[in-house]
């Protein structure tokens, strides 16, 4: 059973709609800001060596720098042997205010830096799980808003905090928030539109949009502290949403609160100036939900697997979004390892995810290709990629190898970019309204592991260069297989009960069919 005859009814996509939606999904811009500014928190800034013994020199002349230690000259920014280390005073280049220089986290306290950055997406992780539960069963607005007024609290001791081990505890918190945003604001966005603009949904480019941002903001305010207190000043007024966005008509409806609903539902047709709608039919999906759950008992993440067809869709969507995440980080480190500005580096690797956002509005929507042809023709265009870089690793010319592997990479990067655009929405749509954002928070979940795998492959350049884009083959080449035994969605009512004895073969005449049933019923009471 499904609402998408009143999503229609009460504006498709009217404005009002839009403007729900544009409060749900820029829930995600201060959250992208805080993912990645690990990338610029834990930027290491030039450094040298100063000592009050009488053999240790420092010298600095803006270009280089030397430690001069009974003969012995290393470069800049060099330890110089982890026995002696204690006895340097290191003096920290302050044209970028970072909490490497602010706690000294180079050389011995390396490891510092990327214990927190694997805190930070052990926070994510966990936030992915915990999410998944209580969006579907507190409501996907509340949940969203409590989510984001945490992340400000989180940013605000971060910014104040004077160890790195209070801040290394907030980055949790931040990981934690961030990794709950993602999977919440998304299914929630989906739920207010009609079937053909969930898509447009899926490939906004809010997450790719803001990217490009992030090294103008950090170049202008160098300072971390500064930095995370920008954040919390873009994140309040986006928290305000809160006072403006109604809960969704599907959740609402499915916990059997029908007059919240049907009054959510009616302000929403008359803002976008449509007809009172005829809200008969929350009732029958209610009626749906009842039967199937009479208590209204919180669904769990074993409902994932309560059958067959469940079961294997969510065990298909998990590899699809850890595959899809190993390539993508596996990816996008090895476009980064390049040389020149920081800054422009960082925007360049950034901006390519525009265009591959917009690019899936021409197909994932046609009829020719849908949600699965979409997912998998990107997958196979990664896969193209990922070959031809093996192939440029093993036969190039030493001298332009690491340009044309490049190339490869960043063409793989944009199919990457391209196919979880797709997959986004696809996995939306796969599961019912009751257990949507577990469905969904279970696969964000999986994709935090997938990051945390990449690592470990990137690892694997050292014996081979080719070796991750070996395996970016193999993970899409079975991904691709498996997209396309899924259920196709485009076009498909959005189911919102867990009815084990249907599919997506439900159209709008079988509700018509109970709408009418149901009224002549009760003229003949009358």
């Amino acid at each position: 059973m499904h609402l998408d005859q009143l999503m229609v009814d009460i504006g498709d996509f009217g404005w009002y709609q839009i403007a729900i939606v544009a409060c749900y999904l820029l829930t995600k811009i201060p959250v992208a800001f805080t993912m990645m500014e690990m990338a610029f928190t834990g930027f290491i800034p030039d450094w040298w060596c100063d000592s009050t013994t009488s053999d240790l020199v420092a010298y600095d002349n803006n270009a280089t720098s030397y430690l001069v230690n009974n003969g012995n000259i290393s470069g800049l920014n060099q330890c110089y042997g982890s026995g002696n280390a204690t006895n340097c005073t290191r003096v920290f280049d302050l044209s970028k205010r970072t909490i490497v220089n602010e706690w000294d986290l180079v050389c011995e306290n390396r490891w510092i830096s990327f214990t927190i950055t694997t805190v930070q997406m052990s926070g994510a992780l966990v936030g992915a799980t915990v999410v998944s539960y209580t969006g579907d069963r507190f409501g996907r607005r509340r949940t969203l808003y409590v989510i984001q007024f945490l992340h400000i609290i989180f940013l605000g001791i971060s910014a104040a905090s004077q160890s790195w081990r209070v801040f290394a505890a907030m980055r949790f918190g931040i990981g934690f928030s961030g990794g709950a945003t993602i999977v919440v604001s998304f299914p929630a966005s989906i739920e207010f539109v009609g079937k053909k603009w969930r898509a447009l949904l899926g490939a906004y480019p809010v997450w790719a949009g803001t990217s490009p941002f992030l090294p103008l903001v950090t170049w202008l305010f160098p300072n971390w502290r500064h930095f995370k207190i920008i954040v919390c000043i873009i994140a309040f007024p986006i928290c305000l949403g809160f006072f403006f966005v109604p809960e969704s008509i599907r959740w609402l409806t499915v916990k059997g609160k029908l007059e919240d609903a049907a009054a959510v539902a009616r302000n929403i047709a008359r803002r976008n100036k449509k007809p009172i709608p005829n809200t008969d039919i929350l009732e029958l999906v209610a009626e749906d939900e009842r039967r199937i759950n009479k208590t209204y008992s919180t669904y769990s993440h074993l409902d994932l697997f309560r059958n067959k067809r469940i079961s294997l869709i969510t065990l298909r969507v998990w590899f699809s979004w850890f595959a899809s995440s190993v390539s993508y980080w596996c990816l996008i480190l090895g476009v980064q390892n390049m040389s020149g500005n920081f800054y422009l580096n960082f925007f360049q690797v950034s901006i390519v995810e525009i265009p591959a956002s917009f690019i899936v509005l021409l197909v994932v929507n046609r009829k020719r290709f849908g949600r699965r042809w979409s997912v998998a023709m990107f997958n196979i265009g990664v896969s193209v990629g990922a070959f031809c870089a093996i192939l440029t690793s093993l036969i190039a010319p030493p001298e332009h190898k690491a340009y044309y592997v490049s190339i490869c990479a960043m063409v793989a990067n944009f199919c990457s970019t391209c196919s979880w655009s797709c997959l986004s929405p696809f996995t939306a749509e796969l599961y019912p309204t009751v257990i949507r954002n577990l469905g969904y928070g279970s696969a964000g979940t999986v994709t935090r592991l997938g990051g945390i795998f990449a690592s470990q492959v990137i690892s694997l350049a050292v014996k081979g260069g080719y070796v991750p884009y070996v395996i970016i083959c193999i993970l899409m080449t079975i991904d691709t297989c498996f997209i396309l035994t899924l259920p196709e969605t485009r076009g498909e009512a959005l189911e919102d009960t867990l009815n084990t004895e249907k599919t997506f073969d439900h159209t709008l005449s079988e509700v018509n069919e109970k709408l009418q049933t149901k009224t002549e019923l009760e003229k003949h009471n009358v």
